[in-house]
């Protein structure tokens, strides 16, 4: 097992405890972390704030009335206008919306055997009962992004350089064939 959080968020007696019972600790880059913004989130920017929770709210809406109108509709037609409201009297879309119900229930029967599954098999993990496998390997996608930059660096020049740059004209001799940056990073091509 392997700890892979940004190294502040760990005390040193809790860092010391496990570099002692043999877990590698791989400290982060957190400055490349933090590579985008959310202006809605942070102090000002109130034009952008009003004007996405506007886009926010009209969205609802329109996600909401036509369930809204649908619902009401076939609740109508199951209890013969007792309640609901009938928006709309089509034989054709009563059918319809049967049909829904009877897809809409295999597919929440489908989801919730998928999730039922999912977690026996987390919980039968957590109790040690199953071999935990990993999901990802740092030390690997840290080899391919070194790989990745490296060629870039070779190709475009260093990553300082091609971040500054508002345009950059390619020429034809750099630019890149069909698949050639994941072969590069799979180790399929030599970095020129």
């Amino acid at each position: 097992m392997c700890y892979t959080l940004p190294l502040e968020f760990y005390n040193k007696e809790y860092l010391n405890r496990l570099t002692r019972a043999g877990y590698p600790i791989i400290a982060m880059d957190v400055k490349n972390d933090k590579n985008y913004r959310d202006h809605y989130f942070e102090r000002g920017h109130w034009r952008t704030k009003i004007w996405q929770t506007i886009v926010m709210l009209l969205s609802w809406v329109v996600l909401v009335i036509p369930i809204t109108i649908t619902v009401a509709t076939y609740l109508a037609y199951r209890t013969r206008g007792r309640h609901g409201h009938f928006f709309w009297h089509y034989a054709e879309g009563f059918q319809e919306l049967n049909f829904l119900m009877i897809f809409l229930t295999f597919a929440l029967g489908v989801i919730a055997v998928f999730c039922f599954a999912m977690g026996y098999i987390q919980l039968q993990r957590s109790r040690g009962l199953v071999a935990k496998w990993p999901m990802f390997d740092m030390a690997k996608n840290r080899w391919e992004r070194h790989r990745a930059e490296q060629f870039m660096t070779a190709r475009f020049g260093d990553e300082v350089f091609r971040q500054s740059r508002r345009n950059y004209t390619v020429k034809p001799e750099q630019n890149l064939k069909k698949n050639q940056l994941k072969q590069v990073v799979n180790g399929e091509e030599d970095e020129e």
